[in-house]
């Protein structure tokens, strides 16, 4: 028996299957958002795309995955599954036509590749461009709704409720409180630096001696650079 060759049983007898019969693919998986707000998205059209590869005759051997808009048409992941059906001759298996693209941009530069489409929800069949064009156009003017609803909800939500989004006295607030944060942690750091320039100064070394000292016992700068005469001077005088 061939290594490309396998068994399975059907009704209880054994069958020869052909591995190299079955046809190539790879599957694109894609979520709108994160992980965290659909953590099971990529599971359930896994799920979808296998179990039509297995009913079709398909065999994937990779998956490309991602989560961000269909209408971006710089998804790195799509992106990486047309380059590599194009140089693979491999079938391209999607769940819907959304999930693969709601651009008409994106979609001419796959446009290319559609002998070797295949989405679940048309079947097992080259797809018609007349049918991809409408439903990529269907696809984006939904997106293209939703952002205008979203728009639109908090206008009229901060016109009739004065809702805002975000803090509005960030700069009366939060920009203080860090920059006294950060004043703090700086004269903190100082301190202990000047404290140890101190110490040297009483061991004899002079101030230039003591940046080549800093940097040959590791210690940087807040930054983690390395101590030059001038950034050392200006530490050990700030007030």
């Amino acid at each position: 028996m061939s290594q490309f060759d396998c068994f399975c049983s059907l009704q209880g007898t054994p069958c020869r299957v052909k591995i190299l019969n079955m046809k190539r693919a790879i599957c694109y998986l894609r979520a709108s958002v994160s992980e965290l707000a659909q953590p099971h998205s990529l599971d359930v059209q896994s799920a979808i795309i296998h179990s039509f590869a297995e009913r079709n005759g398909y065999l994937i051997e990779r998956t490309f995955s991602e989560y961000g808009s269909g209408c971006n048409d710089a998804r790195k992941e799509w992106a990486a599954a047309i380059d590599y059906a194009q140089s693979n001759n491999v079938f391209v298996i999607c769940w819907k036509v959304d999930r693969f693209s709601r651009s008409l941009s994106s979609f001419a530069k796959s446009s290319s590749l559609l002998p070797l489409l295949r989405f679940v929800e048309l079947g097992d069949m080259e797809p018609s461009p007349i049918v991809l064009a409408v439903l990529v156009a269907c696809g984006q003017a939904e997106a293209d709704n939703a952002r205008v609803r979203v728009r639109e909800s908090m206008r009229i939500l901060k016109e009739q409720q004065g809702r805002v989004w975000g803090n509005p006295r960030i700069t009366e607030t939060a920009s203080p409180a860090s920059l006294k944060v950060r004043k703090h942690n700086a004269r903190v750091f100082n301190t202990r630096i000047s404290n140890l320039v101190d110490d040297l100064k009483n061991a004899g070394y002079s101030l230039k001696e003591c940046v080549s000292r800093l940097n040959d016992l590791g210690v940087t700068t807040r930054r983690g650079r390395a101590w030059t005469y001038h950034l050392l001077y200006r530490v050990v005088n700030y007030n």
